[in-house]
């Protein structure tokens, strides 16, 4: 079956995760012992396979070329302090224990080591209410490198597993993963309805930060929400991953729509439906503070938008930015302390670009000029119910003005900041300050020596500074924050096209200003384009159809109106709606 199909049935599920490595900060583990080489602390964290097979001394390797050599760079898990025995048998039993914040265990994973093919054979596994142990599974001759048990527990503050028994003599006991997440995933009569949104830009169609948005109504079955083992996970940020998905060969495939991150529960006693708002990862940008980004010269926007990513604490893995940021150079990059989202905001304004997530819970920065890629998906009046053309007085101008701006440093060292910190005996602290105004090549001194600065980290008006007391006595010093004066002048491009003023009178638009906009040519080049798009006042057009998952903001489709008129669009906006059956509006603007 096809989304096309006429009928066709269409199906829905979201996976709502409540604690996962990446939600449970609040993990810690203990064990009974350690090898010379050990990480415990990966037994939560992906991956959960080691990286080598790894060459021991026990008797268990061989010279056949598949062994390597460990070393503490590599994901090796737990390995514990003690070998068992000829038999396996462990004299002393090596145990493993991890405690985290109250949460109910619906399933355990453990998980060998898959490339030597050793797991343990008879263990325990002791679940613990505040260190009282409240139910023991033991599980014994066990034969698989994975095990997943389902004990079904409310209220779990720690899980410790004792090993008996392993699967080779002379071994230590090697444990990948000692986890398990907890998720539920609702569809069918659990599930009543979802609405997921996502957009590439505003529908003026500007250069901007997207946050995307979803709500979903779910079956509170047994009161598990308000009064059943969910209670207490009923927080913020917990994970929601909505589906669409349609028959083909027997099996239904699902599309996923991307990741949310939980805003709100709405709990009512009076009904049996549960509804939660989500957002994406950008929001949460904005309560992050970027501390901003000092004056170094000849940097690309591409450059200050990784920084800006990496200090607001995402991995190179989770992000995406178009190559074309690297011809944009700025010659004096500066940013001031602002927040994650606003700092992103920037470098849209300054590349005319659009910051949004994307269905793999990337943030993706795309250019105007990148090329969209072809979804092959047509709108038209046999799959459409309402087509909808609208054009903003934003749509059109034929006066565009983009400010740039010129700055210099001076040789006068001016003081910027001077704050008195008490620290106590032997205590390192990490402070914040703010300037009086911006600097260029700020440095940071302690009036007492026996305070020492261990780190300093500056943008143009803000710092953050470890400190150190040295001594076995309260201390209290100076930090006194100096730089160079930074002088900013702001001038103006215009591009104007002057048939269009004559025919229908004059219609401005003024980019926002930004500092990373820095050259008479890259304003005028960036009011061209922008007077290239904006002149012809396209707008945007609006259709509600039945709906196919496989088209996502940023690729190009087809539209075809009632009276036959083709179009061929990017796509700006997408929601799609499910209560059984899928209903999605789209918003597209014309290439």
């Amino acid at each position: 079956m096809k989304y096309s199909d006429n009928p066709r049935k269409v199906y829905g599920k979201v996976e709502i995760v409540y604690a996962d490595e990446e939600l449970s900060r609040d993990v810690k583990v203990a064990v009974s012992a350690n090898s010379e080489i050990s990480h415990p602390a990966e037994v939560y964290k992906p991956p959960y396979k080691p990286t080598v097979k790894a060459c021991t001394m026990d008797g268990n390797s061989t010279m056949d070329g598949t062994f390597q050599m460990m070393s503490d760079e590599l994901v090796v898990g737990w390995w514990s302090g003690k070998l068992a025995d000829s038999s396996g048998v462990f004299a002393r039993k090596p145990y493993i224990e991890l405690s985290f914040g109250m949460r109910p265990i619906v399933f355990w994973r453990v998980i060998g080591d898959e490339k030597l093919h050793q797991y343990p054979v008879d263990f325990t596994l002791q679940y613990k209410r505040n260190g009282t142990i409240v139910k023991i599974d033991t599980i014994t001759g066990n034969t698989e490198v994975e095990v997943i048990v389902n004990p079904k527990i409310a209220d779990i503050t720690s899980v410790r597993m004792t090993i008996s028994k392993w699967n080779t003599p002379n071994a230590c006991a090697k444990i990948l993963r000692f986890f398990e997440r907890v998720y539920e995933t609702y569809e069918g009569k659990d599930l009543l309805s979802f609405e997921v949104g996502e957009e590439l830009c505003s529908s003026e169609g500007n250069y901007n930060i997207n946050s995307d948005s979803m709500t979903v109504s779910i079956y509170n079955e047994d009161r598990k929400f308000d009064k059943g083992y969910l209670r207490t996970l009923m927080l913020l940020d917990r994970k929601l991953y909505p589906f669409i998905g349609i028959e083909n060969g027997g099996k239904i495939e699902f599309k996923p729509l991307g990741v949310f991150y939980s805003d709100e529960w709405d709990i009512p006693q009076d009904s049996q439906w549960v509804k939660c708002t989500a957002t994406d990862r950008l929001m949460r940008l904005q309560i992050k503070t970027y501390v901003g980004f000092p004056l170094v010269e000849n940097v690309s926007l591409y450059e200050i938008a990784e920084d800006i990513l990496t200090k607001m604490g995402v991995n190179p893995t989770e992000y995406q930015i178009t190559e074309r940021l690297k011809d944009f150079v700025v010659e004096m990059a500066l940013l001031p302390k602002t927040t994650g989202w606003d700092a992103l905001q920037e470098i849209a304004n300054a590349g005319l670009c659009k910051v949004f997530v994307d269905r793999e819970n990337r943030i993706v920065i795309k250019c105007e000029d990148d090329a969209p890629l072809n979804s092959r998906i047509e709108i038209n009046p046999g799959n459409m119910f309402s087509y909808k053309s609208n054009i903003s007085l934003t749509d059109f101008s034929n006066s565009v003005s983009v400010d740039y701006c010129e700055i210099s440093i001076k040789d006068d060292i001016i003081d910027v900041a001077e704050s008195e910190i008490r620290l106590e005996p032997n205590e390192t602290k990490m402070i914040t300050i703010d300037y009086t105004s911006e600097v260029a090549y700020p440095s940071a001194v302690s009036s007492n020596a026996a305070v020492r600065i261990i780190s300093f980290g500056s943008g143009v008006n803000s710092c953050t500074c470890v400190l150190r007391n040295n001594t076995g006595t309260a201390q209290t010093t100076v930090i006194t924050v100096s730089g160079n004066a930074i002088d900013i002048n702001t001038r103006t491009v215009t591009v104007r096209d002057e048939e269009s003023i004559f025919l229908y009178g004059i219609v401005e638009y003024s980019h926002p200003t930004s500092e990373l906009v820095q050259s008479h040519e890259q304003a005028e080049y960036m009011a061209t384009l922008l007077l290239n798009r904006m002149k012809a006042g396209v707008g945007s057009i609006t259709a509600e159809w039945r709906g196919d998952p496989a088209l996502e903001v940023g690729l190009a489709y087809g539209s075809i109106d009632r009276f036959g008129d083709k179009e061929n669009l990017i796509c700006e906006y997408n929601k799609f709606s499910y209560d059984g059956g899928l209903k999605q509006e789209t918003r597209g603007r014309k290439l």
